[in-house]
């Protein structure tokens, strides 16, 4: 059972939650305040998850298929019964979204806004967090090398994994070449699955942060994201960069 799942029942018992989970539960769930119960009893009783905003609409749609046309306005204005039913059966395989950063993962889970052709069009944060991390396993691997395939910028990536917190903070250089290496020259995605391949240890427990990351982004680009972050989080920690290069600014 999940800390947060213990700590949204123990909210029910009123006055004598804190000394329920005093005893019966560990320190994820102790460590949730009063008002961090509460917004998860808020949570489990909407009709849909926190934060949909954040989830990229193609997991919607992918959820609205076969169910009547009433459950699209239930999302958004549940006014019965059916409709919150609707509304939970259509996002039942998404999860809950920050709607506030409160840790350093959040910042990556949400959307940046960019200036593309004169539009502001909305990136998924995602997307180019587990990029950067492929590009400074790249540098890392490849070295001097790494600057004929860097499009520019080679200076600015190789300069950044000679500071801290990245220095020295990589991992092991022969893992990241092992890494390099098995990617495929056909797959036009295999640097998003380098990224994810660096992160996914450090996830290895967190089904969470897992489902939030890869339901930020489109669907087609989730689904191989959540693949590669589950069949590569049993890799041990010594051959993938240190948390804190990981979310380096």
């Amino acid at each position: 059972m999940t800390p947060e799942v213990l700590a949204l029942a123990a909210e029910r018992l009123g006055a004598d939650a804190e000394g329920v989970l005093a005893r019966l539960a560990g320190r994820r769930a102790r460590a949730l305040t009063k008002h961090e119960r509460a917004a998860l009893l808020v949570a489990a009783r909407s009709p849909v998850p926190p934060g949909l905003r954040l989830i990229d609409p193609s997991w919607i749609e992918a959820g609205l298929e076969g169910l009547p046309r009433r459950a699209r306005a239930a999302l958004d204005a549940p006014s019965s019964p059916v409709d919150v039913w609707l509304a939970r059966w259509a996002t039942s395989a998404l999860p809950p979204m920050p709607l506030q950063p409160t840790t350093e993962l959040d910042r990556f889970v949400g959307h940046e806004v960019r200036e593309d052709g004169g539009h502001r069009v909305r990136h998924p944060a995602a997307l180019a967090w587990l990029l950067d991390i492929a590009e400074d396993q790249l540098a890392f691997a490849l070295g001097e090398a790494y600057r004929p395939l860097a499009l520019g910028h080679a200076d600015e990536v190789l300069a950044r994994i000679a500071r801290p917190p990245r220095a020295d903070n990589l991992g092991s250089r022969r893992a990241t070449i092992d890494r390099v290496r098995a990617l495929s020259p056909d797959d036009d995605w295999r640097f998003l699955r380098l990224g994810c391949r660096a992160l996914a240890p450090h996830l290895a427990t967190n089904r969470l942060a897992q489902l939030q990351i890869s339901r930020s982004l489109p669907r087609h680009l989730g689904l191989l994201v959540e693949q590669e972050l589950v069949a590569f989080s049993a890799l041990p920690l010594d051959q993938v960069p240190a948390w804190a290069a990981l979310v380096a600014r």
